[in-house]
């Protein structure tokens, strides 16, 4: 078990590690680089959660796997030694997670639809995945399948903060001043 899964436990014994992980990183994306303890305890539910310590232990480690400059962020499912259904419900969870946390986080501060094309289609994704069932058979090829659209998850959690940060810094330039244009 993971040193980040651990942490997840001692955050919450009633959300899964990755809904939970989710939801973090879905708040994170919807407004980088801004995060509110305070509004993800919210979001969550006090009820849901366990002490303020743990939970902040937990979405301190998250937010710097998330943003780390190593490029090694990976959503947190359940390990490759469960079965192929077990991790696909758990990726199906953790991108019900993202999308929880991002809609909250992205309605404080922005209309949903001057979202990026990019970021829309990123979130229709996840919805879809969010609602795969657990009939797969579990062969070379589902693992296969499997591994694309974790690793799709993966970039795309990335990417869609990624956008949220340059649409954010777009909107802090201040109106009359003129911007470069990159050729």
């Amino acid at each position: 078990m993971s040193d980040l899964e651990v942490k997840a436990q001692h955050a919450s014994s009633v959300i899964t590690p990755a809904e939970l992980h989710g939801m973090v990183c879905g708040f994170a994306a919807g407004d980088p680089p801004d995060f509110s303890l305070t509004d993800f305890v919210q979001l969550a539910s006090a009820e849901s959660l366990s002490d303020e310590a743990s939970v902040s232990n937990f979405v301190t480690a998250s937010l710097e796997d998330f943003y780390s400059e190593e490029l090694g962020f990976s959503p947190l499912i359940p390990s490759d030694a469960e079965s192929l259904v077990v991790r696909l419900m758990g990726l199906a969870e953790w991108c019900a997670g993202f999308l929880s946390g991002f809609g909250a986080s992205v309605s404080q501060h922005m209309n949903r639809d001057a979202l990026h094309v990019d970021i829309q289609g990123i979130l229709q994704d996840f919805a879809s995945i969010s609602g795969l069932d657990e009939e797969v058979d579990g062969d070379d090829q589902d693992e296969s399948s499997f591994m694309e659209i974790f690793e799709y998850v993966r970039v795309a959690a990335v990417l869609t903060a990624t956008l949220m940060n340059e649409a954010r810094r777009a909107d802090e330039v201040p109106k009359g001043e003129d911007r470069e244009i990159e050729h």
